[in-house]
C-alpha cells in the first residue's frame, strides 16, 4: 500500500511539475509551447556530466563534468524566427568542461546547436525537432598535476555531434572531438599525447 502511495505522489508531483512549466510555456511567448519546457529560461544555466572516451589511446575512458550559459532556441527569445518555425532553429551556449581521461584539462569554448526541421506540416508545429546539430570549438588547458608531465601544454578543439530532446530539462550530447596540440608534444610525456587527439564524449545536460 506504501509503495502504490508513493508512486502516486511521484506521479502527482510530475504533474504538477509539467503543468506548471507549459504554463510558463504558454505566456512566454516562443512560437513551440513543448520548447520552452527546457529551451528557455530553464536552461539558461544547465550543469553537464558524462563520459569521455579517448579513441586515439584505445578507448580509454574517464568522466566530464561542466556548465554553460546560453540558450538553446532563440526562437523562444523575443520571437526570433517567429515566421519560420518549419525550416529553422538555432541556440548558442559557453561552456566550461573540466575533462579526465588520458590528461586532466579544462575546456572553454562554444557550442553552436542548428535545429534543422523534420516537418513542414502544421501536425508537429507546436513541437520541436527531437534531433539537433552541434558544432562546437574552444580552448584546451592542461591541468597542472595532469599525467602529460608538462603544465605549460594548450592547444584547441573542435567538434561535433547531435543533440538529442534539447527542448526537455534533462538533454544529451553525443560529441565527436578533436584536440589539437602543438607538433613537439609527445616528446617529454609518458603517455604518449599526439599532437591531434580524437575522443568521444557523451554529456547529460541537466537544467
Amino acid at each position: 500500500m506504501l509503495m502504490v502511495y508513493k508512486k502516486y505522489k511521484i506521479a502527482l508531483i510530475f504533474l504538477l511539475f509539467y503543468t506548471h512549466q507549459y504554463a510558463i510555456a504558454q505566456n512566454y511567448g516562443g512560437n513551440y509551447d513543448w520548447r520552452m519546457i527546457g529551451g528557455g529560461p530553464l536552461q539558461l544555466v544547465s550543469f553537464h556530466v558524462g563520459s569521455s572516451t579517448s579513441i586515439t589511446h584505445n578507448g580509454d575512458t574517464g568522466y566530464s563534468l561542466g556548465v554553460s550559459v546560453g540558450w538553446n532556441y532563440f526562437s523562444a527569445f523575443y520571437g526570433v524566427f517567429d515566421n519560420i518555425e518549419h525550416v529553422f532553429d538555432m541556440g548558442m551556449r559557453v561552456k566550461y568542461n573540466f575533462n579526465h581521461n588520458v590528461i586532466k584539462s579544462h575546456l572553454v569554448g562554444a557550442e553552436l546547436y542548428l535545429h534543422f526541421p523534420y516537418s513542414t506540416t502544421n501536425i508537429f508545429a507546436k513541437f520541436p525537432q527531437p534531433f539537433s546539430l552541434i558544432l562546437g570549438g574552444g580552448g584546451i588547458f592542461v591541468y597542472p598535476d595532469s599525467k602529460a608531465s608538462r603544465a605549460d601544454i594548450h592547444g584547441y578543439y573542435v567538434e561535433t555531434g547531435i543533440g538529442i530532446a534539447k527542448f526537455f530539462i534533462v538533454n544529451v550530447n553525443l560529441l565527436y572531438r578533436w584536440s589539437f596540440f602543438p607538433s613537439g608534444v609527445s616528446q617529454g610525456n609518458a603517455i604518449g599525447l599526439q599532437p591531434i587527439e580524437q575522443s568521444f564524449h557523451v554529456e547529460f545536460a541537466i537544467f
